[in-house]
């Protein structure tokens, strides 16, 4: 199994050498709490290396700014990211089915940012909720096939909903179908001074696993 560097040293150690290359790797968590940071991280650090990345952004504009602040040399990153703006779960699934365009060997890495928001607008605004999980099912579909066949990363992000059962855990949105079609899931939660990262599903790592990070001018760091 091949990995794909974090853009960070010490995620690199925890993870075992960073996100596994033919999988989707899912970071969940509530608004604000570093899953975008994770993702352009690993975004730069693919380009750095030689490579291409496709990013579907369906949450608006913050990626650009974000990456001018973690690289110096953001004019020629930015040259390398193909940026896809969708802003209607129809919009969104057009470009997933035509996902298998884009990808040829100078693509490394594939992300979507978030899986979610669109669709929890469109459920707001559907009567038929069946077909719009149906719609999101084979857009997950889409990128395990994008994944696999290409052995290409692909990272999602994903928004959390309270469970009601247990008040001290959160939902993904979307429940099981990102649950099954993603290898690794990482769960962000915030704390008062920190970040923190729990592993909470890998298929070579044991479950639970985590550390503590802080949000910084120029990507993350550690905190003991």
């Amino acid at each position: 199994m091949g990995t794909v560097s974090t853009g960070v040293d010490f995620l690199d150690e925890f993870l075992s050498g960073g996100y596994d290359e033919d999988v989707i790797t899912t970071i969940f968590g509530p608004s604000g709490v570093g899953k975008t940071n994770l993702c352009l991280l690993c975004a730069v650090s693919v380009v750095l290396k030689g490579k291409r990345v496709l990013f579907i952004d369906t949450e608006g504009g913050i990626a650009v700014e974000r990456v001018k602040q973690i690289c110096s040399d953001y004019e020629k990153v930015l040259e390398k990211i193909l940026f896809f703006n969708p802003v209607t779960f129809v919009e969104q699934k057009d470009i997933f089915e035509r996902l298998k365009e884009y990808v040829d060997e100078n693509i490394g890495l594939v992300v979507v940012d978030s899986v979610s928001m669109l669709y929890r607008l469109e459920l707001g605004k559907s009567e038929e909720v069946y077909d719009v999980n149906m719609a999101l099912g084979r857009q997950i579909a889409y990128l395990v096939e994008v994944a696999r066949k290409k052995k290409i990363p692909v990272l999602i992000t994903n928004q959390v909903y309270a469970d009601f059962d247990n008040r001290d855990k959160v939902k993904m949105v979307g429940g099981d179908l990102l649950k099954y079609g993603s290898k690794c899931l990482i769960e962000l939660v915030k704390f008062g001074n920190c970040r923190g990262l729990v592993l909470r599903k890998h298929r070579s790592m044991a479950e639970g696993q985590e550390l503590k990070f802080k949000i910084v001018q120029n990507g993350i760091e550690l905190v003991n």
